[in-house]
């Protein structure tokens, strides 16, 4: 239930990662908004649920989790295109903030390329042409290697499929785009939105709310009192 007065954040994770994943950020927000983490099927408390890799179910599946509208939507990562896709189907104002994080928008996407992933480290090889990370000794341990390998190769196939969905989305809200200093430039989503587009970067990793939870709740927090 909504505190009254409250306004919301929906946190959509990474690819691999589930809601466990926006703990840190979630502290340095929670006593001024309310947070609502996503959690997608096949990860964290899903775990046993059969993945979702087709764009309009995980659409589907996040608006269903949310239960109502929200006043921004963080995606970092795969969760930033899956955030595209879910403020694209809010039809009436009040239209969400969406902060894209850590990924260039799908206009201007190189294509998915899973047609190899056949293993740990094809699927490992394909996730780091798009910008993630598994660490290697996932890659080493057998156990941990076949957890994650399908994992990988399903969220893999949902990137593709939210790419190849939203590349002509545009969205009415505004669009706030951020990236870590340590990692790709971030690139304007401007031609996502009929609003506003603003570019920033903070010190971080590619996996910025787990580098950075304080910048990213002070830029969350920034942009909610100028709304």
């Amino acid at each position: 239930m909504t505190r009254r007065g409250a306004r919301v954040v929906a946190c959509i994770p990474p690819s691999c990662c589930g809601a466990g994943y926006f703990r840190r950020l979630r502290r340095k927000l929670s006593d001024r908004v309310e947070v609502r983490a996503v959690e997608l099927p096949g990860h964290g408390r899903r775990y046993g649920e059969r993945a979702v890799t087709r764009a309009e179910l995980a659409v589907r599946d996040v608006i269903e989790q949310l239960g109502g509208p929200v006043d921004v939507l963080y995606g970092e990562s795969l969760g930033a295109y899956l955030g595209l896709a879910v403020a694209a189907a809010v039809e009436r104002p009040p239209f969400p903030l969406l902060v894209a994080a850590s990924n260039p928008p799908p206009s201007v996407r190189e294509d998915i390329r899973i047609e190899g992933v056949r293993s740990i480290e094809t699927a490992v090889a394909a996730l780091a042409a798009t910008g993630g990370r598994i660490p290697a000794e996932v890659v080493a341990d057998p156990e941990l290697a076949a957890g994650a390998y399908p994992l990988i190769r399903d969220d893999l196939r949902l990137a593709k499929s939210l790419v190849d969905a939203t590349r002509a989305t545009t969205v009415a809200g505004d669009i706030l785009v951020v990236g870590g200093e340590n990692d790709i430039r971030p690139t304007s989503w401007a031609a996502h939105t009929t609003g506003r587009c603003e570019v920033r970067r903070l010190p971080g990793e590619h996996l910025l709310a787990a580098a950075n939870p304080e910048g990213v709740a002070d830029l969350i927090l920034g942009a909610l009192a100028q709304r």
